[in-house]
């Protein structure tokens, strides 16, 4: 080796990365390489500078293992030189990432010149030797080594500018650690504090591989001494607080999380805490303690927030914690919201607001999204609003427009159904202002019709009027409204002549007043002076002209229509005829101007825009009758010549007098309204109030009866008590007020309902032994009355209670199927329109003794189990013969039935069901529970060989009876097939014969 070169000036040192050259200086072990890969290792600089190159191809076989590569990492501008046993030397050029494969997995010991320093890091499980020059800082003090640790660890950041160009975090953003060489049998004194050594001139890597080693030297134009290795290690720590842990997978009671280990600072971690809140949002509590970075917390709560961090710990401690993270369980979609309500609505704008969903999870955390379409636009919802807030307000509306709105709710979950559809609608605006009003025809001296166009924007809604203001002597400050209505001109009359006029109109709808048009500015035209007075008449005149001298002047005046009468009418008198009221007009005679009045007109009306006229003619006055009093009416007058029609005076107002109250419209009786014990004794009636005629009324007299009166107050019902059962009353009526009483009513007849009737004499006229017939009532009577009294005849039952056995017109009946020689209890009572009358007392019959019944062969006796009864009320039963229309043959209290008149050689079957009777408000009513089992009877003949152990006739066993009846079927089978083979022997002789006689 030479000797070393003086060491270049900082501005000698090149700003690229240097390139150094390694001589064999010491033997190493044998590390291979994999020639036939080398030249793939070479890339591209800036893709080394932001993701690291890694190397896939690693040579096959089963020796090697992956903890067994170590990479070089070549620099760009420098060369690896790779020499093996055979003198084949493999020169790689940087950058690249250069793997050997190790046997043992250990490191061989570099030893560099000054200036250069090797740095062992791991990633992702593969040590990597990084070559990189050193700093000032090289040559500090150094602390003294820790036993058993290699003299190669991997230098802060901080010592070295290039190192953080060649820590490349992982995908989870962590910075592996850095590792720490095997140590070496030697251990070294650290060497003296030289000055600080300059950057090495650029070298190249060698490694030469001899009798089985690889040596490694640094080649350069100038060979420098190396001094000896020394080891040195910093001590280790707690590790770094670890990232905070991450979510794998969640359901509705379980969260599964996963973290990454952090940096050991030189002792491995050997256990992570997992600590968490429990939901509860709390102190932290421990929740796991392990090895493992994975951990599954079951039997959580659904939809709640959780809060976990995480610490590493190792030889020297635990770790600070990490940062809080905060998962959910998962929950449910949130439930449908209701509709959204309308808070406030302006022209081009809505407030609306809503409340969150009823039955929630607190710990959700909801956000509602708000759609909004316009009604008949077609375009369906859009959304609007997204967020937290329980309202919302949406701009940029169009004014006096209808939108429909929805919401739905959000969670973490998802999104809910969406509420209800609602329409609301934003306010009008005030109408624009109308165009310049303009004239319509000519201007005159005295009057002028004036128009105007509606405003192009009315705001919204409809235009309710329009107002015209005028103005004169170009007094602007003062505007006076001429005229206020709903039509779109005005003929504006009284004016002056030679006067200039201005004029705006503006208009006005149900939400404001619109600012004035633009004004329009008329002059009336002038007129001649006034003409004189005429003086006498001399000599002839034509009909219709008078030659006047005016001075030296002459004119010549037409007769002009008559000025209109005075302003007012000159007297109205009030006149009282009957029961109506007149009111008489009386007017004076108006100026005729030079023409003879020959009419005068009189128009009349409740509204002083809508009166008609009522009277043409020459009289000075007129008489209306006929009015309502209690009104205001409007009159005016004009008078008429040859000439023309005047103008109508100045309007009449006329308010005619109160007076009694009119007639009731309309009486008539009310029958749901009586109580049904007061019908026999009441009447209650109905009426509509009449007109008060300008008094109010304060009450009614009712006439009914004899002449009776009965006052009530100010109402429209009235009932009538204390009257004669079954009586007709006329009815009639009149209203009270402060003038006195109105005509009465139109009568009515109304008759009350008769009184219940007594129970009538009951007794018995046959006695039987199983039967009673009664009586009652009178017999005279009965056609009469047997249309209008019904009666219900009752009978006590085994429970003692008694039940109605009979309701109807008849005044007999016959109570059947009794006990012989027994006593049975009866009561009576009767019924018409105005009710039920009381009960009777009980009256007792017996039934008499039977005498023996003739022998009969074809009778069969039928029994069932008799029930008891429920709550008094009586058990009847229904025996019923099971056929194709299921005829009912008994139906009573008893519990055996006597059949007969049956058919030999016939089958019969039997069933029976309970009843129970209660008596209501509608009568006695039965209530009918299943049929029992049927019960067969046959009268078949016995087989002769039945023998004594036959039951005799009418009780055959069930074996019996089942053998009977598969006897009878099989006779009806047999006759089948009798008759099916013979018509099959029939067509085969047909066929036969039809083969032999006509084919052959």
């Amino acid at each position: 080796m030479t000797e070393q070169g003086p060491a270049p000036t900082p501005a000698e040192i090149p700003p690229v990365a240097p390139v150094i050259s390694w001589d064999p200086v010491h033997h190493m072990e044998n590390y291979p390489m994999d020639t036939t890969v080398a030249t793939q290792y070479t890339s591209n600089y800036s893709q080394m500078m932001t993701h690291p190159k890694r190397y896939t191809r690693w040579p096959s076989g089963p020796q090697y293992r992956i903890q067994q590569i170590i990479l070089v990492q070549v620099n760009p501008g420098e060369t690896l030189t790779i020499k093996s046993n055979d003198g084949n030397i493999q020169n790689i050029q940087g950058p690249a990432d250069v793997p050997l494969m190790s046997p043992s997995g250990t490191l061989p010991p570099i030893y560099l010149p000054p200036g250069y320093m090797s740095q062992v890091v791991e990633e992702n499980g593969i040590r990597k030797i990084i070559v990189v020059p050193q700093t000032v800082d090289y040559h500090r003090t150094m602390p003294p080594p820790i036993q058993n640790v290699s003299h190669f660890i991997a230098p802060p950041s901080s010592l070295y500018p290039q190192a953080p160009q060649l820590m490349y975090p992982t995908a989870q953003r962590e910075f592996p650690p850095p590792y720490i060489q095997e140590p070496v049998p030697q251990q070294l004194p650290p060497p003296p504090l030289p000055p600080p050594p300059p950057l090495p001139p650029p070298a190249t890597f060698v490694y030469h591989e001899q009798n089985g080693n690889i040596i490694t030297s640094v080649r350069g134009s100038t060979h420098r001494i190396v001094s000896e290795v020394v080891s040195f290690a910093t001590p280790g720590c707690k590790p770094d607080p670890p990232l905070a842990p991450k979510l794998i997978n969640r359901s509705k009671s379980s969260l599964n999380l996963q973290w990454k280990a952090s940096n050991e600072n030189g002792s491995k971690i050997n256990s992570f805490l997992l600590e968490w809140d429990e939901g509860k949002g709390e102190d932290f509590k421990s929740c796991y303690m392990g090895t493992m970075k994975q951990h599954k917390l079951l039997k959580l709560n659904a939809s709640t927030k959780y809060s976990f961090r995480l610490a590493a710990k190792n030889n020297f401690g635990l770790s600070d914690f990490s940062e809080i993270a905060v998962f959910h369980t998962s929950g449910t979609t949130p439930p449908t919201p209701s509709p959204p309500k309308l808070k406030e609505a302006g022209i081009y704008n809505m407030t609306l607001e809503w409340c969150a969903p009823t039955n929630t999870n607190p710990n959700d955390s909801l956000t509602y999204v708000l759609e909004m379409e316009e009604a008949g636009s077609g375009l369906g919802f859009k959304p609007k609003y997204n967020g937290e807030d329980l309202s919302c307000t949406v701009r940029n509306l169009q004014r006096s427009t209808t939108y429909k709105f929805r919401i739905f709710s959000y969670n973490m979950e998802g999104r809910s159904n969406p509420s209800g559809e609602v329409k609301y609608s934003t306010c009008p605006d005030k109408p624009g202002s109308p165009k310049k009003p303009y004239t319509k025809g000519k201007i005159h001296a005295h009057k002028v019709k004036i128009g105007w166009e509606p405003p192009k924007d009315n705001g919204g809604t409809y235009i309710s009027s329009y107002s015209l203001e005028v103005s004169e002597n170009s007094d602007v400050n003062f505007w006076n409204i001429i005229y206020n209505g709903t039509t779109r001109e005005f003929l504006y009359d009284h004016l002056q002549p030679g006067t200039t006029y201005k004029l705006r109109v503006f208009c006005t709808s149900p939400i404001g007043q619109s600012q004035p048009s633009d004004i329009l500015t008329i002059q009336t035209p002038p007129l001649s002076p006034a003409s004189c007075c005429p003086p006498p008449l001399n000599g002839k005149a034509k009909a219709k002209e008078t030659n006047v001298q005016c001075g030296e002047a002459s004119c010549v005046i037409g007769m002009t229509a008559p000025k209109f009468p005075l302003s007012t009418v000159s007297s109205i008198v009030t006149i009282y005829r009957k029961n109506s009221i007149s009111v008489c007009c009386i007017f004076q005679i108006p100026v005729c101007n030079g023409a003879e009045i020959t009419d005068y007109r009189l128009e009349w009306g409740q509204i002083e825009e809508s009166m008609h006229l009522i009277y043409t003619g020459p009289c000075l006055n007129y008489e209306v009758k006929g009015l309502i009093p209690a009104t205001t009416y409007f009159c005016r007058v004009q008078a008429v010549n040859t000439v023309g029609v005047g103008m109508f005076g100045g309007t009449g107002i006329v308010t005619t007098p109160a007076t009694v109250p009119a007639v009731v419209p309309m009486l008539h009786e009310v029958e749901n309204k009586v109580p049904a014990k007061l019908a026999s004794s009441c009447i209650a009636i109905e009426w509509e109030e009449p007109d008060c005629h300008g008094s109010p009324i304060t009450g009614y007299n009712v006439e009914y009866g004899d002449r009776k009166l009965l006052t009530v107050d100010r109402v429209t019902e009235c009932l009538l008590k204390n009257l004669q059962p079954d009586t007709t009353y006329k009815i009639r009526i009149q209203a009270i007020n402060h003038y006195g009483l109105s005509p009465f009513s139109q009568s009515i007849r109304s008759k009350t309902k008769p009184l219940p009737p007594e129970p009538p004499h009951l007794g018995c006229v046959v006695y039987g032994h199983q039967s009673l017939k009664l009586k009652w009532g009178n017999s005279s009577s009965r056609g009469l009355l047997s249309n209008l009294i019904s009666y219900n005849l009752l009978m006590r039952g085994r429970s003692g209670r008694f039940s109605i056995i009979y309701h109807g017109p008849c005044q007999t009946h016959k109570v059947q199927r009794l006990s012989e020689y027994t006593e049975y209890k009866f009561k009576i009572q009767a019924c018409n329109e105005a009710g039920t009358g009381p009960l009777s007392g009980i009256y007792t019959f017996s039934t008499t003794k039977n005498h023996p019944h003739q022998f009969q062969y074809n009778i069969c006796a039928i029994k069932w189990k008799s029930l008891e009864p429920i709550k008094g009320d009586p058990i009847v039963y229904n025996l019923q013969l099971i056929s194709d229309k299921g005829t009912d043959i008994y139906k009573g209290p008893n519990t055996s039935f006597s059949f007969s008149n049956f058919l030999t050689n016939s089958h019969y079957r039997f069933k029976v069901c309970a009843g129970r009777q209660y008596q209501n408000s509608s009568g006695i009513q039965e209530l009918w529970g299943p049929y029992s089992p049927s019960v067969l009877f046959s009268t078949y003949k016995q087989h002769p060989g039945h023998g004594k152990g036959s039951r005799g006739k009418g009780k055959s066993s069930p074996s019996e009876e089942k053998d009977e009846k598969s006897k009878i079927e099989m006779s009806d089978d047999t006759f089948v097939l009798i008759l099916v083979i013979g018509f099959a022997l029939v067509a085969i002789l047909c066929a036969v014969s039809i083969q032999h006689f006509l084919i052959n």
